[in-house]
């Protein structure tokens, strides 16, 4: 190859290699700018989501609360933001006093253009929400609840409408409800809307909405005042959950009303007043898994063999209606039913015994009580073998308690109060590992309390009171950690109060009266006081309390259990009438209540109507949260223990009919007392004329001969304590013989005087 030649090639490379390199370097600019186009970008998207929400921030009365939303940090670090790359994609702020006006909320907030989820729960929100929301086409959940903002379901919907992709809007807890205004149509696209625990009252809201149901799946309106009836549902294909509970509804409910709602599966109309039978088409709903009528006036019988196509119901909840006849056979072919809620209603006859034929493994929750069903608890019961709770009281159920209860592993409540069973406890119960609730009051129940019980160790509530029992109380009760209720009043049990009670670190009521028990009152008791676990005690029934202070003869008063019964129905309990009861008042054993702190301890001690002996243990003063001490109709004696003076809590104490002497205590008039009674003892002295003992009647005092004052005659010099008069007898006698010999001397000095007066004047 020439020079030439090479020449030319190299110029040729020479060229090439600056090409390429021009082309690298273009390539290169070009990337660069593109980088900085989208930095660019970005920056351009962060400085708007942060500028907007640092002006909300600062629309509010205290912008501290939001203390990290400023330009220091970025704003995916803001509190409460979640970000997708690096767009505010999702803002959530619970349960801080923002006090943001809805104004604000909506321009600052809802205009974020890549928001797509927000909730302000609990921040105090006011102001109304038919403003127009200027929001963004991304916004998919809004979560409003629980604050104080204001409007029509109208406004509600409108805000729905303006924020085109809404799926789920939740505005609960707050004061919509404002006069009826649907001036314009909107076009709801919602999924789901929560109106629950608000002012609505008109029925024509609920009817309006219906109409624009079209997608929505879930609609929950419970907990408002909406009065009148139910309109017919006709656009419901979509719907899946309705909650119309807790309003004042009214009336019968028409045929098809729920008949084009297919896919319901949640339906809850309890709590209204609807009369009339069951609602009619209901099976229409096929998908149904709870249905909920209770609370309502309901009546006739209800036709449970409608339910057999519903094959996915579990959750079934009659209660508290007038629903009578028989239970219907067909209950059994429910083989999904899991909770089954029949109770104060006036169904009879036999309860079923297929009832867990085919659904033994799904049946948990039976509630049969305030009933008239007969007959005997049929063994089949021992099938539903993942059965948690059954509660039979009130009913006219007779025979035994069937020993295969044992074998129900999962039980935790057995509750037959007021029947008409008998024979002994059953032995099997024993195997109940998971028991918590052992109430069988009011029954012919005989023999001993099974030992096996000890192993029991959940044990939370004991009430066997009012049976026939016999034997001596069990020491291995002082070993269940966990009891809080020992009711076993008016029995025949004898022997002396076990001390290993006091072991029972938890126990707060303790019933022991009406039998036929002996020895001291123990010390031991009080072994507990200040030990007990607040926050571990929860029993959460609720109870009835009987009082009877003025009928010595009627033994049936304390706690009675009382879930699922009408307050009505109790003067089906035989006793009731007779006793004539005084007070009946409901509570729940919850650990609320200004009984309870750090110091606390049982709270109820009925020991009344038995054989104790001795002295009132002074170790009970240190029961600081006690309400009631009830020692009456006992053999008890002594002087009235001081210490007592310091229960400041302590609203019940009965002392009558002992033999307790001396004085009334004067620290007893720092006592809080509304139910007083120490008569017939042998109490002497003045009645404390402070505090609670001014407001008492002579009836709470009578059959003491010794005491004297107000409501009884006033005291005098016979009646006061004895120690008193000698000592004032001798300071007057002292007092006048010094007088005397004061007299005879000055005498005896005038005369001197006078004498000396005399031979000076002679």
């Amino acid at each position: 190859m020439d020079m030439n030649q090479k020449r030319k090639t190299t110029t040729s490379i020479g060229e090439m290699t600056r090409g390429v390199q021009c082309i690298t370097v273009t390539y290169t600019l070009t990337c660069c700018f593109l980088l900085d186009l989208l930095f660019f970008c970005m920056a351009s998207a962060m400085f708007g989501d942060v500028d907007h929400l640092i002006s909300f921030k600062n629309s509010l009365p205290n912008p501290n609360l939001l203390s990290n939303w400023n330009r220091i940090h970025g704003v995916c670090e803001f509190q409460g933001v979640t970000c997708k790359g690096s767009h505010v994609s999702s803002l959530t702020i619970r349960g801080l006093p923002l006090e943001a006006d809805f104004n604000s909320v909506s321009t600052h907030i809802l205009s974020l253009e890549n928001l797509e989820a927000l909730s302000l729960h609990s921040t105090d929100l006011t102001g109304s929400i038919s403003a127009l929301a200027n929001c963004t086409m991304r916004l998919k959940e809004l979560d409003l609840s629980n604050n104080n903002l204001q409007g029509s379901v109208y406004d509600t919907a409108s805000l729905a409408t303006s924020c085109h992709s809404l799926q789920s809007l939740n505005i609960s807890n707050n004061y919509i409800g404002q006069a009826f205004n649907h001036s314009a149509p909107v076009l709801l696209q919602l999924r789901m809307l929560d109106l629950s625990n608000n002012k609505i009252t008109t029925n024509k809201d609920i009817q309006w909405l219906f109409s624009k149901l079209r997608l929505l799946k879930y609609l929950d309106l419970s907990n408002n005042t909406i009065k009148g009836t139910i309109p017919e549902i006709t656009n419901c294909t979509s719907l899946q959950y309705l909650d119309l509970s807790s309003n004042q509804l009214t009336g019968t409910i028409l045929a098809g009303t729920f008949s084009s709602c297919l896919n319901l599966s949640y339906l809850n109309l309890s709590s209204n007043h609807f009369t009339g039978m069951a609602p009619p088409d209901i099976e229409a709903c096929t998908n149904l898994v709870t249905l909920s009528l209770s609370n309502n006036n309901f009546s006739g019988k209800f036709p449970m063999w409608s339910l057999v196509a519903i094959s996915r119901l579990q959750f079934l909840d009659l209660g508290f209606n007038n629903f009578n006849g028989n239970l219907s056979k067909s209950i059994s072919n429910l083989t999904s039913l899991e909770l089954l809620d029949i109770s104060a209603n006036r169904f009879s006859g036999p309860i079923p015994r297929p009832l867990c034929t085919y659904s033994a493994s799904r049946l948990k929750v039976l509630y049969l009580q305030d009933n008239y069903f007969t007959g005997s608890i049929p063994n089949s019961l021992c099938n539903c073998t993942n059965l948690v709770s059954l509660d039979l009281s009130l009913n006219l159920l007779s025979g035994s308690i069937p020993n295969s209860l044992g074998s129900l592993s999962n039980l935790r409540d057995l509750i037959m109060w007021q029947n008409n069973l008998h024979g002994e406890i059953p032995a099997e119960l024993s195997f109940l590992k998971s028991l918590k609730n052992l109430l069988l009051d009011f029954n012919n129940l005989t023999g001993a309390i099974p030992d096996g019980l000890v192993n029991c160790t959940n044990l939370n509530w004991i009430s066997l009171k009012s049976n026939r029992l016999t034997g001596s109380i069990p020491i291995w009760i002082g070993k269940l950690e966990k009891l809080v209720m020992l009711l076993l009043g008016n029995n025949s049990f004898i022997g002396s109060i076990p001390s290993e009670l006091g072991d029972c670190r938890d126990l707060l009521y303790l019933s022991l009266h009406s039998n036929q028990l002996n020895g001291s009152i123990p010390p031991s008791l009080a072994k507990q006081a200040g030990k007990i676990v607040v926050d571990q005690i929860v029993v959460g029934r609720p109870y009835v309390d009987f009082h009877n202070p003025e009928n010595s003869q009627c033994h049936d008063t304390g706690i009675l259990e009382f879930d699922g019964i009408r307050m009505d129905d109790l003067m089906r309990l035989p006793n009731i009438q007779y006793c004539n009861f005084t007070t009946i008042y409901k509570g729940a054993t919850s650990r609320t209540g200004q009984y309870y702190g750090n110091d606390t301890s049982m709270i109820f001690i009925d020991l009344s109507y038995n054989q104790l002996e001795g002295y009132i243990p002074t170790e009970i003063s240190t029961m600081q949260s006690l309400a009631l001490l009830n020692l009456k109709h006992n053999r008890l004696l002594g002087p009235l223990p001081q210490e007592l003076g310091g229960l400041i809590h302590l609203n019940v104490l009965d002392l009558s009919h002992n033999t307790f002497e001396g004085n009334i205590p004067s620290s007893y008039s720092a006592l809080s007392l509304s139910i007083l009674d120490l008569s017939n003892n042998q109490l002497s002295g003045p009645i404390p004329e402070l505090g609670s003992f001014i407001t008492f009647s002579k009836d709470a005092f009578e059959n003491n001969s010794g005491l004297c004052g107000l409501p009884l005659p006033p005291c005098n010099d016979t009646t006061m304590p004895k120690e008193d008069v000698p000592q004032q007898s001798s300071t007057n006698h002292e007092s006048s013989l010094g007088w005397w010999i004061a007299l005879g001397l000055l005498f005896f000095i005038f005369l001197i005087i006078g004498f000396i007066v005399g031979q000076f004047l002679l």
